[in-house]
């Protein structure tokens, strides 16, 4: 019999933090249960390749080679009279081998302790599965493995993620640059096509005549060469190498407990001083007052900058790794930004007349139709 969720008694708990769940693994397909699922159904029977019980950064499983019975039960410890702190949810999971014909019991092998790559490689291939690390991990593990390399030499995860943040930032600074040159051009083009839709804005969306509309804004984006789409493609692209870094970063045990430096004692708990989340926050509201808005209303800017202050109070009790690499590709981004602006040089200001005034300038010499017509 194991008890999951063993390192959670002795670190601190957060809302980040992964709680016990039942693990098996059949058919290739790994299955995570949760606490409700468990009190759903408490038995599985299979032929497994293993199961157990895993949390944050450790594992507790069973390897098989053969059918089995398994029984998981939710268990809490509850805290120390007079404790503030909730009770700690755990998992307790038995094992029962099935008996085959006459061979008697399957052989079983166990496996207790930390969740990492390449102790549970050198186990099982399979084996490493056991590590949620969500739908990049196709993604995910090069990136674990750059990591861990880098700080083969620096000596700091700390510093390692700063570095390998850079790196990636500046693979990616092409799809980046090109994404901001086409925010740029759709900037300067703003004021023609607001023309275009005020031409049309009393009309219903159900209307035939607002075709001509859409006609008229595919012929200015001709015109100037601006795709609407090459703005959001290359930053779409760059989003899931984000997400597997975050992801990373969210689950590497070899961050638990690491250092990085001055109040910083451990990179897989809360920045204590809440220095970095702050600073990540100033970094983004920075970010956002550069970066080129494109057809986007007052009210929605404002909306948009709401964001960094939802962002300061999700990473207030997040990893202090993923507000460092969230902090660090904030200041590449505006390094970038201005670096761009520097390059394309100012934006090109255009200014488009009203639709009355283009009319009496047809019509001759200032005059309206009416008293061209007399003339």
């Amino acid at each position: 019999m194991g008890l999951g969720n063993a390192d959670d008694i002795a670190t601190e708990v957060s809302r980040f933090t992964k709680h016990a769940e039942g693990l098996l693994s059949a058919n290739g397909k790994v299955q995570r249960l949760g606490q409700k699922d468990i009190s759903k159904q408490p038995t599985y029977e299979g032929d497994f390749a293993y199961a157990g019980v895993d949390d944050q950064y450790f594992l507790t499983a069973a390897l098989f080679t053969g059918p089995s019975r398994l029984r998981y039960e939710p268990t809490s410890i509850p805290p120390p009279p007079g404790s503030p702190e909730q009770p700690r949810e755990l998992v307790s999971w038995s094992v029962e081998p099935m008996v085959s014909g006459s061979s008697g019991l399957p052989p079983l092998k166990f496996f207790a302790g930390p969740k990492d790559f390449d102790v549970l490689a050198s186990i099982n291939r399979d084996f490493v599965r056991a590590i949620d690390f969500g739908y990049f991990a196709f993604l995910v593990v090069p990136l674990l493995r750059s990591l861990k390399w880098i700080n083969g030499y620096v000596g700091n995860y700390g510093w390692s993620i700063v570095l390998l943040t850079v790196i990636i930032n500046a693979i990616m600074f092409p799809l980046r640059h090109k994404s901001v040159v086409s925010m740029r051009k759709m900037q300067e083009i703003q004021p023609e096509v607001k023309a275009i839709q005020d031409r049309y804005a009393k009309l219903k969306t159900t209307d035939p005549a607002r075709q001509k509309m859409n006609q008229e804004l595919m012929a200015l984006y001709k015109e100037r060469g601006v795709n609407p789409a090459s703005g959001c493609v290359p930053m779409l692209l760059t989003l899931p190498v984000l997400l597997a870094f975050y992801s990373l970063l969210q689950g590497a045990i070899e961050l638990r407990g690491a250092p990085f430096f001055g109040w910083i004692h451990d990179l897989s708990a809360h920045d204590p001083l809440y220095i970095t989340p702050v600073l990540m926050g100033a970094s983004q509201v920075w970010q956002q007052r550069i970066t080129p808005a494109t057809g986007v209303d007052p009210v929605q800017q404002k909306t948009m900058m709401l964001m960094p202050v939802i962002f300061t109070f999700m990473f207030l009790w997040a990893p202090a790794g993923v507000a460092i690499y969230w902090l660090v590709s904030n200041i590449w981004g505006i390094g970038q930004q201005y670096l761009t602006n520097y390059l394309i040089g100012p934006p090109t200001v255009r200014t488009v007349r009203p639709p009355a005034q283009r009319q009496m300038k047809r019509a001759g010499g200032g005059k309206t139709e009416a008293a061209a017509r007399e003339s």
